[in-house]
């Protein structure tokens, strides 16, 4: 053989190589995939199954991010059915509606963990902590945490809650009878030094530069969980972890970590610190959770982590759920003028703080935000997994780890659970002779059971103090349609077109 000759059957041998590598590669694969697919037969061949693309099983209908809240919905209609089976990337989820499906998954001790599958990109920037972390850790954080949340506390933030709906007013006058403007930045602005203060004991006006930056990491690092979660279908959640991803992590386990310093060596003692509440208004949450790290029951660790994990949840649900009672309210004025005068009689004058006791006596506030809930929830999709073997139905056995999803914005618009208007803004579907008639579990906007939001209670009482506060204050309206409204799935729901508002100061 000549060196030519041999040199020419080289050049040949090497992509024969190559081809008969990614052909073992394909051929691996496909039995992987085909194996993987017959394990799971006894479910799939029992519940509506969309197996969709090898590798990626459905995840390129989700995309873009915009369609996926919409395609999980669609599905029950195309199968007609409240619980189906769908394969994102190469491993099945269940999905469902059905109430009783959703009552076992919220009461059953063996669903206490959280779906790894849509939870993941949060454990990734807030490791273990008390919304993504297992059942045996979850268990202890939560009764230390459930502390924060106890009725007393919740009444000594009262004070902190008008306070920060009044700088909200504060802001919002000087935008108003100036044309339509987008609000929703500012409401989060308000609501996150809300949430700052009531968790660190740290009084935003102070230290600006640096509390803006603060506001700016929790914004940006939610952002990027988002895309985390909505890339994490195709395997590709690592693009969403930018350096400034990192960068933002960082900086906010810096802040609580000095935070911690200070208070371990008594310097909120001393006049110029910036510590919120007094005896008389009781403890920030960080005050609580450095108690239980004095007595050796948490560590530094976790004590950072619970207090990024506190401020991230409470600050995206209410934020988002006062933003869309002021939005549903400019779309349906009739409403927004029942719920004034209903304050107004209450409160007629401007100065007159909210307190709890008010609350009671608003009932249609209630039904307002309720309803607002029921349409635009804000976490519109939670997922429970199996600790073992476990029984989920009659038919059907989940072997460990199974997740099960469930797509609260499709639950809440339902026509078969909530009418053939279930699409429309309608308070009166909480009147109490319609809450009586209508099964507990189609109706879960904080979710259900013992692994429902912790700061539940938090919420609801944050969001009518702020909202009583800016109704009597402002009226809004707006040129947006109802029926143009869309959201996306951003861990928290977010607007894909966000509706200007006009916003017009009332006179007193």
């Amino acid at each position: 053989m000549t060196p030519y000759t041999e040199k020419l059957q080289n050049c040949y041998c090497v992509p024969l190589r190559y081809t008969i590598f990614v052909l073992f590669i394909i051929l691996i694969s496909y039995f992987h995939i085909y194996f993987k697919r017959k394990q799971f037969q006894n479910i799939t061949s029992k519940i509506p199954t969309i197996f969709g693309l090898p590798f990626i099983g459905i995840a390129y209908k989700l995309v873009p991010i915009k369609r996926f809240l919409y395609k999980l919905s669609a599905c029950f209609e195309e199968l007609s059915t409240s619980t189906y089976c769908a394969w994102l990337g190469t491993d099945p989820v269940i999905i469902t509606i059905d109430p009783e499906i959703i009552k076992t998954i919220a009461t059953s001790s063996e669903f206490y963990n959280k779906a790894e599958i849509i939870y993941n990109p949060l454990n990734n920037a807030i490791r273990d902590g008390i919304i993504t972390s297992e059942v045996h850790k979850w268990k202890h954080i939560r009764k230390i945490v459930n502390g924060f949340f106890s009725h007393k506390m919740l009444m000594s933030l009262i004070p902190l809650f008008n306070h920060g709906a009044n700088n909200g007013v504060h802001r919002l006058s000087k935008i108003s009878n100036h044309g339509q403007h987008k609000i929703f930045d500012l409401i989060k602005r308000v609501i996150l030094e809300i949430s700052i203060e009531a968790t660190m004991g740290v009084d935003m006006r102070k230290d600006a530069a640096e509390n803006y930056e603060l506001m700016e990491s929790f914004s940006f690092l939610l952002e990027r969980v988002a895309k985390d979660s909505a890339c994490s279908t195709m395997g590709l959640g690592f693009l969403a972890r930018t350096p400034s991803y990192y960068r933002s992590i960082s900086f906010l386990r810096n802040f609580i970590n000095k935070l911690i310093d200070q208070r371990t060596n008594n310097n909120t003692k001393s006049k110029d610190e910036t510590c919120v509440y007094d005896e008389d208004f009781g403890k920030s949450f960080l005050d609580i959770a450095l108690n239980y790290y004095g007595n050796g029951q948490l560590a530094k660790e976790d004590v950072i982590i619970e207090s990024i994990s506190l401020i991230g949840a409470s600050f995206e649900t209410v934020a988002t759920a006062i933003y869309s009672s002021i939005v549903m309210l400019a779309m349906h004025t009739d409403v927004q003028e029942r719920l004034y005068q209903e304050i107004h009689k209450l409160l007629p004058q401007n100065d007159i703080p909210v307190a709890y006791d008010h609350l009671k006596e608003i009932p249609y506030l209630d039904m307002v935000v309720s309803e607002t809930l029921r349409l635009i929830p804000p976490i519109p999709l939670i997922g429970r997994q199996t600790i073992h073997t476990t029984k989920l139905t009659s038919e059907l056995i989940l072997p460990p780890k199974m997740p099960v999803l469930v797509p609260i914005f499709s639950l809440h618009r339902s026509k078969e659970l909530w009418g053939s208007k279930a699409h429309l803004f309608n308070p009166d579907n909480f009147l109490p002779e319609n809450v009586a008639l209508r099964d507990p579990y189609i109706y879960m906007p904080f979710s259900k059971g013992a692994r429902n939001c912790v700061g539940w209670r938090y919420a609801e009482i944050a969001v009518r103090i702020i909202l009583m506060v800016f109704v009597r204050n402002f009226k809004f309206s707006t040129t947006f349609k109802y029926e143009d409204l869309r959201f996306l799935d951003h861990v928290s729901l977010w607007y894909d077109v966000e509706p200007k508002l006009n916003i017009e100061l009332r006179k007193v």
